[in-house]
């Protein structure tokens, strides 16, 4: 009997052993295809509205989705960007008398495709880590504040 009882704890604990190494294998490769993003630029273009009733509370990724994609529940203000082929974009702002209007700036990628930086008058600039960009979703995570040049 002592003997069956060993053999079924050994039988467990490599058992265990692989599902472990099964699952640490598969976190490392889920953060290796998060890390770098495949990016078909051409997806960018269009108008992207923020999502954030999809975003994990006190997380740092923002969810964009195309503005005809979903009905979006009501809200006092919703960022929105519309980015052209050209390099030109527009941002959804909110002005002093609380109208919403968009306003013109520039975007710009890195050479590697996982920063997108959004210029408005040549001087501010507000940069995102990209972690995901299809036709479907923009995610998002906001970079500290730069100037422009």
């Amino acid at each position: 009997m002592n003997r069956t009882v060993l053999r079924s704890l050994t039988i467990l604990s490599l058992g265990s052993c692989l599902f472990t190494q099964l699952l640490i294998a598969a976190v490392a490769s889920a953060q290796a295809t998060r890390a770098k993003p495949t990016i078909n630029i051409t997806d960018l273009f269009q108008h992207w509205v923020h999502s954030r009733e999809e975003e994990q509370p006190g997380g740092t990724i923002q969810i964009f989705r195309p503005a005809l994609s979903m009905e979006f529940p009501p809200s006092r203000f919703r960022m929105a960007y519309k980015f052209a082929r050209d390099g030109g974009c527009e941002y959804f702002a909110l002005s002093s008398d609380d109208g919403h209007h968009f306003k013109s700036c520039k975007w710009r990628m890195s050479a590697n495709k996982t920063t997108l930086q959004i210029v408005v008058a040549n001087r501010e600039a507000a940069s995102y880590r990209i972690v995901e960009l299809s036709k479907k979703i923009l995610r998002l995570v906001p970079l500290a504040p730069q100037r422009g040049k």
